[in-house]
């Protein structure tokens, strides 16, 4: 009966059109691309932040949950699963608009509708000279999304979540907030400095269940004035210990800037060329390339972003020093000649074909690895950037990996010259009989396996969410007085990054 009610109260605000709870709708919102149980109501759309207030104010009136999702495209991680049944999905990909842009100050400021695609396009109208970093994901991403689950890209201000400020949220209880300088009407630096004056709220609202953001302000690179690419290759693990401390030492000196440059094995380089080589493995898996062909190589791929062409030319001739003798390859490619300004490629979704690494069907044009079955379970970790730790790591990934007869999908981004972000991808076919148990049960002992060895992941699906160690404070007391206080009828997404096992 509550739930009729609130259905029809939501109705009402939204309309009928905004509130979906067809069959269809909600099934194809249930799937991921893993096994997941999880039920839900129905979904409802609101249009702005005004129509998220009145939705949470009806879920408290009638204590059901919400989940709320921006565009929905975390696959590998939940896609748009609530952790816990008999939730409504709040969908914000209606609230697509851009609110304010500044080109000599650098930031955007967006609502949760809005995807890369869209930025890169109104930026290309606007004629700027601004660069939103690579997502890894798809383009239909949502920016706000990404950079509250602390996701990444390649390029200057890839640390979404490090370069944002100025967020608009909506609480548990219906009340809105703004961070930073956003408190005050008259200030004009709300969107240039991300601490504001007194207690920092912003982190309370990224990877939480303590308010819904709905707006949000991102900061941007301009296009350097010269700019290049350049790739190394090594052929055995072994010797990637020291090209790694060797590439730490570069970005702890400025040579190569924080976020520009990563590592992928193999397996993740032939993910995204194409399909699993089902004819030359005659329909058997897992595909070893060692076996093969005798190695497994890594490909480090960086960027170099120079004020002009002589500054670049001086970076390009220290790394070629620093990694003589440690790569197998070394190759620098310039791009445009210098004095004109440097292009770049619009945001595409080469990297969701690696999805379909195991399927047997062609690749579709219009991806959508939730609908067609894929299996991807990510592990996201943080590890020191020392090569010895990075090693360690790897060596259990690839062999649990292997045990459980996965290709290790691996890709290492150089973040900052402290640390580096681990990204261990299981590729497979929903379809099989028993692939969706087994890759879980290597995803849940490599994650385990990690933990204990002290690599901690930062980033969670929802079925890890309570996977963690145990705390070694009062951390979780802290997150449970803030959930009581902030969210006393528990209604926005229960369960979510709020460490529950902690709370006794």
């Amino acid at each position: 009966m509550k739930v009729s009610k609130a259905l029809e109260a939501w109705v009402n605000i939204l309309g009928s059109e905004n509130v979906l709870t067809s069959e269809v709708e909600v099934t194809a919102r249930e799937k991921a691309t893993f096994a997941t149980t999880q039920k839900i109501i129905g979904v409802i759309k609101p249009s702005n932040r005004q129509e998220v207030q009145a939705s949470v104010k009806i879920a408290n009136q009638y204590k059901i949950s919400v989940y709320p999702i921006s565009c929905g495209k975390n696959w590998g991680l939940g896609s748009r699963v609530p952790v816990q049944s008999n939730s409504i999905i709040i969908d914000l990909s209606r609230m697509n608009q851009i609110i304010d842009y500044s080109e000599k100050l650098a930031y955007v400021t967006v609502e949760p509708g809005v995807t890369f695609r869209q930025l890169y396009e109104y930026l290309q109208q606007q004629n700027s000279n601004l660069l939103v970093s690579e997502i890894g994901g798809s383009p239909e991403a949502s920016l706000i999304g990404n950079a509250l689950e602390r996701g990444d890209g390649a390029g200057p201000c890839g640390d979404r979540s490090a370069n944002s400020c100025a967020l608009e949220v909506v609480l548990p209880t219906g009340e809105f907030i703004q961070t930073g300088f956003r408190h005050f009407a008259q200030a004009k630096t709300a969107s240039i400095y991300k601490w504001g004056v007194g207690p920092y709220l912003d982190g309370l609202f990224s990877q939480s269940n303590l308010g819904i953001v709905t707006q949000m302000t991102l900061f941007l690179a301009p296009k350097p004035k010269y700019f290049q690419t350049f790739f190394c290759t090594i052929n055995q693990l072994e010797y990637l210990e020291n090209l790694l401390d060797k590439i730490q030492n570069l970005i702890s000196h400025g040579v190569i800037n924080e976020n520009c440059f990563c590592f992928w094995n193999c397996y993740k380089f032939l993910a995204i060329q194409g399909r699993y080589p089902w004819k030359i493995m005659k329909g058997k898996t897992p595909f070893s390339l060692k076996e093969l062909k005798g190695v497994e190589p890594w490909l480090g791929r960086g960027e170099l972003y120079s004020a002009n062409y002589d500054l670049g030319l001086a970076k390009q001739k220290i790394i070629e020093k620093s990694l003589a003798g440690l790569v197998d390859q070394l190759e620098f490619k310039e791009h445009d000649k210098p004095g004109k300004e440097p292009s770049f490629t619009p945001p595409n979704d080469d990297n969701i074909k690696s999805t379909y690494w195991r399927k047997k069907n062609k690749v579709p044009a219009q991806r959508d690895p939730d609908r067609d079955n894929c299996g991807v379970i990510w592990l996201c970790l943080i590890l020191p950037f020392e090569g010895k730790d990075i090693i360690t790591a790897l060596k259990i990934t690839e062999a649990i990996f292997k045990h459980y007869q996965f290709e290790p999908n691996i890709a290492l981004n150089c973040q900052t010259s402290r640390h580096i972000n681990l990204f261990a991808a299981i590729m497979y076919d929903r379809e099989v009989l028993g692939e969706d148990e087994r890759a879980m049960e290597c995803h849940d002992e490599t994650l385990r396996a990690l933990t204990e060895a002290g690599y901690i992941p930062y980033r969670l699906g929802i079925q890890s969410m309570d996977a963690l160690p145990p705390f070694q404070d009062d951390s979780g007391q802290l997150i449970k007085t803030l959930k009581k206080g902030l969210d006393p009828n528990d209604i926005l997404a229960p369960g979510r990054y709020d460490f529950r096992r902690e709370w006794n």
